[in-house]
């Protein structure tokens, strides 16, 4: 009899977790002021990177925002928000192909060649899947949802690859939060002494403007790989 009501409850609880939609406000997150950045139908609020023609790299399939495979290096194209945000709290779900490699990044400006030259990244890694050009493995710094190329994660809870993950940042201040499938995997706090000297001591010390712009674009990375998104939420904090 319990084993009876343990299955039923999980079958009423997986249906449950079926019948929410994707892309979709529901009424108490409206009275909270989130908005959708991705309406799941097109890329409006979205745009290439100092306006780089986003072509055929990303596209809109089954309500899903895609990232083509397959890019060659120069032909990257990273997209941005048509709106700037400085304390925010963002919410996304995503999913990425084995070996894949990509990112969302925020506090981006427009004029450095990359977005990741001033925006502070959330990887999004296939932790041990993924090979650079030299054939070698990601540190633990820069995998999924670290304090990226600075601290480990505090776990690895990311889902298998091909399944959907969801992310949460928050920026309040200074103070940054990253989340993973519910659970804290980094804080940090912008321009204090610890993070200067951290950030001097990584390869963003040969970067002038990272993480000094305030309001910024979102980025969403082009690395070569394939990556899909949805219910991508963000509310001004």
């Amino acid at each position: 009899m319990k084993k009876s009501c343990i299955y039923l409850l999980a079958m009423i609880i997986g249906l449950v977790g079926c019948s929410e939609k994707p892309n979709r406000l529901g009424d108490t997150e409206i009275e909270a002021g989130w908005e959708l950045l991705f309406d799941g139908k097109s890329l409006s609020g979205w745009r290439g990177y100092m306006d780089s023609k986003i072509a055929t790299a990303w596209s809109v399939q089954d309500g899903v925002l895609a990232l083509k495979s397959g890019n060659a290096k120069d032909d990257y194209v990273n997209i941005i928000s048509d709106k700037e945000f400085d304390d925010f709290e963002l919410i996304w779900e995503w999913k990425i192909e084995a070996g894949s490699n990509t990112g969302l990044m925020f506090h981006v400006k427009e004029g450095p060649k990359m977005p990741y030259l001033t925006g502070p990244e959330y990887q999004l890694l296939d932790n041990k899947g993924f090979r650079n050009g030299k054939g070698e493995a990601e540190q633990s710094k820069g995998y999924t949802a670290s304090h990226y190329a600075i601290e480990e994660a505090y776990e690895d809870a990311s889902n298998p690859i091909g399944e959907w993950n969801s992310s949460r940042i928050k920026v309040k201040g200074d103070s940054v939060e990253y989340w993973l499938n519910g659970v804290n995997t980094a804080k940090y706090i912008m321009h204090s002494d610890q993070w200067n000297r951290q950030v001097a001591a990584a390869k963003f010390g040969n970067w002038p403007l990272f993480g000094t712009t305030g309001a910024g674009h979102i980025a969403l990375q082009d690395h070569g790989h394939g990556a899909w998104f949805r219910s991508i939420k963000i509310r001004n904090l």
